[in-house]
């Protein structure tokens, strides 16, 4: 019984993360599947424009500075669109 609650704290502690980061990610992942109009996997800065706070953000996000949003680019910026 005392192994159950020292692995009953761990297992709620790992899968809250695994939530967490699994959300951000879709999340990441759906707006590039929102704004990819050329479905070429990324999003450019003309497909941006779709969403105003993307668009203000683009510059920081785009890593490379080549004018594209890589699923990459999004999962290292702290960037999340809040739905309206």
């Amino acid at each position: 019984m005392k192994n159950l609650t020292i692995i009953s704290p761990l297992l709620y502690a790992v899968l809250t993360t695994f939530l967490l980061f699994s959300n951000s990610s879709n999340a990441k992942t759906d707006l590039i599947e929102k704004l990819d109009l050329d479905q070429d996997g990324q999003i450019s800065i003309k497909e941006a424009v779709a969403e105003p706070q993307l668009l203000a953000a683009f510059g920081k996000i785009d890593i490379d500075g080549n004018g594209l949003l890589t699923r990459e680019e999004l999962a290292k910026s702290k960037f999340n669109l809040i739905e309206h």
